[in-house]
């Protein structure tokens, strides 16, 4: 590609300001952030800044609009996201809307602007930050976990969708990485760099609808052995309940 353009949601903090400062240099960023005063202020006019509170509809709907008419990706990072702790118990409603709001539904919006300008390209690289939360669902964080696994499927279903043209569209789990999300975290963010490079610059046979974390593919489904799930068919690695161990 000719000239390469980034967008990255999330950018005022933490992985997504890490990853700006990471690209800025290789891409024409486009950063998007609720505070833009803070990509403006630092990195002044290296980036274009966007703003956007992914939980306000109309925010996402002109964000969506202007990746369409303006920005126009050939990659993305869709990084922001927020997390909320609370037991099952007595997670409120209007918790976890909030939550599947800004972490899976605003995010389908912008995948599908970014969809619509990359299948008029015919090129496109995406990366979907998810996390392990999805698989360990730790107590307390039941709305978080639950939105990441919903973006997991919107995601790899998106993939197996546009398989047979140049659009890789992977999910990357930065791991724990210190944020203003989770500020107690003990790792740099530049850890995730090299993950977030390889899930850039997949190549045209590379992979998609994958799950990378770390420098590694994390499995997004255990082995079933041949199950047919359509005609109800068993596989080879399935076990029979009544040959369960308590």
């Amino acid at each position: 590609m000719s000239k390469r353009t980034l967008l990255i949601t999330g950018a005022s903090s933490g992985m997504g300001w890490s990853l700006v400062d990471h690209l800025k240099k290789t891409f024409t960023i486009h950063a998007v952030a609720r505070r833009t005063d803070k990509i403006i202020g630092y990195f002044k006019d290296s980036v274009f800044a966007h703003h956007c509170d992914l939980g306000n509809e109309s925010d996402v709907s002109n964000l969506a609009q202007k990746i369409e008419l303006e920005i126009r990706p050939t990659h993305a990072i869709l990084n922001a996201g927020i997390m909320t702790q609370s037991k099952i118990a007595d997670l409120s409603r209007a918790t976890l809307v909030r939550t599947l709001q800004v972490n899976a539904l605003a995010n389908l919006s912008l995948l599908q602007a970014c969809l619509n300008v990359m299948n008029e390209k015919e090129f496109g690289r995406i990366a979907v930050v998810t996390s392990g939360a999805v698989f360990n669902c730790a107590p307390g964080y039941g709305a978080y976990s639950a939105s990441k696994a919903l973006l997991n499927a919107l995601v790899v279903t998106a993939a197996k969708e546009h398989a047979a043209r140049d659009i890789k569209i992977n999910l990357v789990s930065p791991g724990p990485v210190r944020s203003e999300m989770a500020p107690q975290a003990t790792l740099d963010p530049s850890v995730a760099h090299s993950t977030f490079d390889y899930a850039l610059n997949v190549p045209a046979d590379g992979p998609t609808g994958r799950f990378f974390w770390l420098g590694h593919e994390v499995p997004l489904v255990p082995d079933f052995g041949g199950t047919d799930w359509l005609n109800a068919k068993p596989g080879t690695t399935l076990t029979p309940l009544n040959q369960h161990k308590s």
